[in-house]
């Protein structure tokens, strides 16, 4: 089958979705695979390829007329969407369709498009590169969180501060653009951003890593009906696959769809129960490998970037012949 990838086509943070996609569409030995950025899409490019399919990733940059010309020349075309519900404003409509069949993290969104052949598709893991591996001490931490900090995630740590001012922390990302950090905090942070291979140090260094989501609406950026969210977000299947232990806040019930909760993955509902939580588990690094252990099992075995383009080939009706 002649598949072409068309990434995000947005440098950063979503490097990691199109080098995961792509290296998974690479394991099928039957499949020939080429990957484009949607800037160097073009007609010429679809008449010389004739992809049987057209996978579209996040799908904001990708030409609508390309994947509508795609169409006319006999490709199947489909749109992996990630930002699902923040940016769902900007998928209605023209975006979702111009395609044949669309693919959304987010559950809650499947019904806001009202159109058929749209599925949820969960976020998932690479093996190869989200893994258990030693790291230096640069790396190491009582509690890391990876992410941007959003307003919501402020106001968690910011009422924490006497807990954990003392502890060894690590704040990674940009924790200037949506709020201040409590000054006592402030030294945790580290501006690493966009070096997702870098990010997977300061996951396997972590005591307890912690996995906050981020308000479906606040910061407003595309969700103007409020279209919650209940599906988990990357991070979490991120961090079962570097085998370690992750603290989430109990907001994602689907979540408990794909991990069995406070066996694989722990949940806490308020500061307080955090608090108690981290406490409980810095004491027991056994029982932290074991845990961690039992999450990377979980998405080894059922949440791989293969493993979700199996199920989407397989709603459009196609066989992908991965094993």
């Amino acid at each position: 089958m002649r598949i072409l990838f068309v990434g995000c086509g947005i440098p950063g943070i979503h490097d990691r979705f199109d080098h995961d996609i792509y290296h998974a569409l690479k394991e099928d030995p039957g499949s020939r695979v080429r990957r484009v950025s949607p800037q160097s899409l073009s007609p010429a490019l679809l008449q010389e390829f004739r992809p049987e399919v057209l996978l579209v990733a996040h799908g904001s940059k990708t030409p609508l007329n390309l994947v509508r010309y795609a169409r006319k020349l006999g490709s199947t075309t489909a749109l992996w969407i990630l930002e699902d519900p923040f940016e769902i404003d900007r998928h209605r409509g023209q975006m979702v369709e111009s395609y044949d069949f669309v693919f959304t993290n987010e559950r809650q969104a499947v019904k806001e498009y009202r159109r058929p052949r749209v599925f949820y598709l969960p976020f998932a893991c690479n093996p190869q590169v989200n893994r258990p591996m030693a790291v230096s001490p640069k790396y190491r931490s009582d509690l890391c969180f990876v992410g941007m900090g959003f307003p919501n995630r402020l106001k968690l740590f910011n009422s924490m501060v006497p807990f954990l001012k003392d502890l060894n922390v690590k704040f990674i990302g940009d924790w200037t653009r949506w709020g201040k950090l409590h000054p006592k905090l402030r030294r945790f942070v580290i501006p690493v951003v966009n070096d997702f291979m870098e990010v997977q140090k300061y996951y396997n260094g972590a005591a307890i890593n912690l996995n906050i989501h981020r308000d479906p609406v606040r910061p407003q950026y595309a969700n103007r009906r409020g279209v919650r969210s209940t599906s988990p977000n990357d991070r979490a299947f991120i961090l079962a696959g570097c085998g370690v232990l992750q603290l989430v806040d109990d907001t994602r019930p689907d979540l408990w769809a794909c991990f069995l909760r406070d066996r694989e993955i722990i949940s806490f509902s308020t500061p307080a129960d955090l608090e108690k939580k981290i406490r409980f588990y810095l004491q027991r690094p056994d029982l932290r490998r074991k845990i961690g252990t039992a999450a990377r099992q979980r998405a080894c075995r059922k949440h791989t970037y293969k493993r979700r383009l199996q199920e989407l080939f397989r709603l459009m009706g196609r066989k992908w012949p991965v094993k």
